[in-house]
């Protein structure tokens, strides 16, 4: 059975690369989503799972469809 918190993690991690990959610090990346830069790091590290309502204002913040953004979460899930 697989871990509860990997997908948290994985969410994570494609995040902070998107984020990465557009050269937007945390800070940059919360105000375009309408949160606070403890939220993105909490997101980022895993400490906390993403709401519905996060994961669409971060899809707008990156200019991603909110399909590729989870797309790429679970491709990384399938293929661990």
């Amino acid at each position: 059975m697989r871990d509860k918190k990997l997908p948290t993690k994985i969410f994570g991690e494609v995040l902070q690369e998107l984020r990465l990959q557009q050269a937007l610090t945390q800070d940059q990346l919360a105000e375009r989503a309408g949160t606070e830069r403890s939220h993105i790091s909490a997101l980022e590290r895993a400490e906390k799972g993403p709401t519905l309502a996060t994961i669409l204002g971060l899809a707008e913040a990156l200019q991603i469809p909110v399909g590729q953004l989870m797309g790429l979460v679970e491709d990384r899930l399938r293929n661990l």
